[in-house]
């Protein structure tokens, strides 16, 4: 395994490690589970209930780029791995950025006095 796979894993690893802690701390800030006045967001109630199901995902990355490392022929090879590889991170990033960012709306109710 190279260098890169290793960085590329922990970081991986670290980024769900990280978002799930600070998706945590935000969740627990604005009142979840408790608050009844405010609807939350699917998507951050499923990362921070299951969000420890990503920390599969450096695994499984780390055996393609292994696999990748030794064919180096089309789909597999090292230069796609590391693609995919900054591409998860990215997405990891992205996912657990916006769930933190936008964990509940408001209720808008039109009419009322």
């Amino acid at each position: 395994m190279s260098r890169t796979t290793t960085i590329l894993a922990l970081l991986q690893t670290l980024l769900v490690i990280v978002g799930f802690f600070a998706l945590g701390t935000v969740l627990r800030m604005t009142g979840y589970p408790d608050a009844l006045a405010v609807r939350w967001n699917p998507l951050a109630v499923v990362l921070r209930e299951h969000g420890v199901w990503l920390l599969l995902l450096p695994v499984l990355w780390v055996l393609f780029a292994t696999s990748a490392q030794r064919v180096d022929r089309g789909f597999f090879s090292y230069r796609v791995a590391c693609t995919i590889g900054f591409c998860i991170a990215g997405g990891i990033i992205a996912v657990f950025l916006n769930a933190a960012v936008f964990p509940y709306t408001r209720p808008f109710f039109i009419g009322l006095p």
